[in-house]
């Protein structure tokens, strides 16, 4: 068995492309968060404003609202977290390139 580097092929990744992933995930991150508080925050809705008939309902319904806002911001957060990471693990590899392209040369 011949063991050359032929036989093992390349592995690589795309810098480019892994931190234009990180892009989309920060422009999704930013969209959500617009949303949540450009939208889901100006909703007063409760109990109250419901009527007599619907009290209860009113209320799950804001408690409901609340829920998603927060699901959302933490969805939003997470995001962000992903597109940092991307970044990182983008920059270590293109670090690692240089670094074995120098011992090479």
């Amino acid at each position: 068995m011949r063991s050359d580097i032929k036989s093992y092929g390349h592995a690589g990744i795309d810098v480019a492309a892994v931190r234009a992933v990180a892009d989309q995930f920060d422009a999704a991150a930013d969209l959500v968060d617009r949303a949540a508080g450009d939208h889901l925050a100006r909703l007063a809705f409760d109990g109250a404003s419901a009527g007599r008939a619907h009290v209860a309902r009113g209320d799950a319904l804001r408690a409901g609202l609340q829920r998603v806002a927060a699901e959302l911001s933490q969805w939003s957060r997470a995001a962000g977290e992903i597109a940092v990471a991307l970044r990182v693990g983008a920059g270590r590899y293109a670090d690692a390139e240089l670094y074995a392209a120098a011992r090479i040369a």
